[in-house]
């Protein structure tokens, strides 16, 4: 980059953190690039911890023949190595997965097939055996928050709304 592209670009300087729906941590790729990603939860392994991360990415849509570039989500783990935590960030927040230990929620992210949909994202208490699809331990307030979305929805069987929405 010349001197010019790297002011323009901000090379040198700290980047603004991007906004995100939780906690950041600078990921390192295997190819030495770095990036933002969203820590959604964290697993113990057998061999140390792991980060379930996610980014979101340009994804091609259409609405009534205009084509648009939507941010889609892109899930991916990686070892706690990795992934340099940045200041300022409340970790604390977390969901923490232990081998044993059942979370009190989980978040569902609902993968369809064919032309059925429902909603994209599906609550559930902990121990709720109704959980299909890529399903994160959630605190409550994660699991609170993702029920007041309007692409999301309690379980019908566990029904985690009622304790949710009870103890607010």
């Amino acid at each position: 980059m010349s001197d010019d592209q790297e002011q323009e670009h901000g090379v040198g300087q700290p980047a603004a953190l991007p906004k995100a729906d939780g906690p950041l941590v600078d990921v390192t790729l295997p190819d030495g690039q770095h990036l933002f990603a969203v820590v959604k939860s964290r697993i113990r392994e057998p061999d140390g911890w792991w980060y379930d991360l996610q980014i979101h990415v340009p994804h091609q849509s259409s609405e009534r023949g205009r084509l648009l570039a939507l941010p889609a989500a892109v899930d991916f783990r990686a070892p706690a190595a990795l992934c340099e935590p940045i200041d300022g960030q409340p970790y604390d927040q977390i969901p923490t997965e232990r081998p044993g230990v059942t979370p009190a929620w989980k978040v569902e992210e609902k993968v369809y097939f064919g032309p059925e949909r429902g909603p994209a994202r599906i609550v559930h208490r902990g121990d709720c055996r109704a959980a299909r699809d890529l399903a994160r331990p959630a605190s409550t307030e994660q699991a609170r928050a993702a029920l007041e979305r309007p692409d999301a929805a309690p379980c019908p069987l566990c029904r985690p709304d009622r304790p949710l929405r009870s103890a607010a």
